[in-house]
C-alpha cells in the first residue's frame, strides 16, 4: 500500500503543509481516537492535519517507514518486529514515540453455547483476529505460536465488522474481544445485543512465553462485564496504543501537537468512551521503555 500512494509525505526535515495521520479501519476505536486527536490539533493550533484510514498499527508502522505518513497509531506489539525489520516488515523501520493513548484487551471470545471451554479446545477451530496486517492479528499470531498452535487452527481474516459478523453468523469459532482498557467497543456492545458471549482464558505460561517472543504482548486483567459477564477479573492478552512519529518531523511541531492535546485533554475525553485514557499520566506511563521518544514530546512532558 505504501508504494501505491501518489507521493511520500516528505523526504527530509521539514514542516509540511498538512500532517498525515494513519488511523485504523473505518469505525474502529483506533480510527475514532486518531480522528479526534487530529481534529483537536486542527482546532487548537495553526497546523493542518488529515487522518487517513488504514488497516491499523502494523500498516502505520510500515507507512511511517516509507515516509508516506507523519504520525500514526501503533501498538506495543508492533515495535519489536518493526524496529528489527522482521515479518511483516521488509526492512527496519525508524520510528519515534509521541505518547500512549489507550490499551486494548483482546481476550478470545466465543459464543456462549460453544463447545470450546479451554484455550487448547481452539485447536482445529476457525479463528478470525481481524486483518492479518492489524495489530490484533499480529498479536494473536504470537500468542498462538507461543502455544504451538499457530499451524493447528484455521485462520480467517477481515475487517472488524466482518470479523464480528462472522461470529454472529456462526462462520468462525473465536474472535478477539475489542475492549478499550476494560471498556467494550461499540462493535462489541452491538454484538452483545443479539449474542451471549464467553471468554476463553489464555494460560499464564503461554502468555509468559508470548512476552519473551514479543515484549509488547501484555497480560492484563479485565472485567468480564465487558462481554456481559459477572464482573470478575480475567487475564487478557493486551496491547498498549502509542502514537508513532516519523523521526524527521520537526520537534517543535511535535511539541505543539503534544501541548495542544494534553492541555485540552478534558474536552477530548468528552468526545467519547474511546478517548477516556487521554491524560498526561497515562501518556507517559505506557510509553515503551526500549524505544526512543520524540524530542518535542519529551520536552513537553
Amino acid at each position: 500500500l505504501a508504494m501505491s500512494l501518489p507521493a511520500k509525505a516528505f523526504a527530509s526535515k521539514v514542516t509540511p503543509s498538512v500532517l498525515l495521520w494513519g488511523s485504523s479501519s473505518l469505525g474502529s476505536t483506533g480510527y475514532v481516537i486518531i480522528e479526534a486527536l487530529a481534529a483537536t490539533v486542527n482546532k487548537q493550533t495553526k497546523l493542518r492535519n488529515s487522518s487517513m484510514s488504514t488497516s491499523g498499527g502494523a500498516e502505520n508502522m510500515a507507512l511511517i517507514g516509507e515516509s508516506v505518513i507523519h504520525l500514526g497509531q501503533t501498538t506495543s506489539s508492533d515495535w519489536p518486529a518493526a524496529i528489527k525489520g522482521e515479518k511483516p516488515y521488509n526492512k527496519p523501520v525508524v520510528c519515534h514515540q509521541m505518547f500512549a493513548y489507550t490499551m486494548w484487551n483482546m481476550i478470545p471470545l466465543v459464543r456462549a453455547d460453544s463447545d470450546i471451554k479451554t484455550f487448547a479446545d481452539l485447536k482445529g477451530k476457525k479463528i478470525m483476529p481481524s486483518k492479518p496486517t492489524s495489530s490484533a492479528g499480529a498479536m494473536w499470531k504470537v500468542v498462538f505460536k507461543a502455544a504451538g498452535m499457530d499451524s493447528d487452527v484455521e485462520w480467517n481474516y477481515g475487517s472488524w465488522r466482518e470479523t464480528y459478523n462472522a461470529l454472529k453468523a456462526g462462520k468462525v469459532d473465536a474472535i478477539p474481544g475489542l475492549i478499550t482498557n476494560g471498556r467494550p467497543s461499540p462493535i462489541l456492545t452491538e454484538l452483545l445485543v443479539s449474542e451471549k458471549l464467553r471468554a476463553i482464558e489464555v494460560p499464564a505460561d503461554i502468555m509468559k512465553k508470548a512476552r519473551t517472543m514479543n515484549a509488547g504482548v501484555l497480560n492484563v486483567p479485565v472485567s468480564s462485564a465487558a462481554w456481559g459477564g459477572d464482573g470478575g477479573k480475567v487475564p487478557s492478552p493486551t496491547i498498549s496504543g502509542v502514537v508513532g512519529v516519523h523521526p524527521d518531523l520537526d520537534s517543535d511541531v511535535c511539541y505543539e501537537i503534544t501541548k495542544s492535546i494534553f492541555e485540552n485533554e478534558e474536552s477530548i475525553r468528552k468526545i467519547g468512551v474511546q478517548l477516556q485514557d487521554i491524560n498526561l499520566n497515562f501518556a507517559v506511563d505506557y510509553l515503551l521503555p526500549d524505544y526512543p521518544v520524540n524530542a518535542g514530546a519529551a520536552r513537553y512532558f
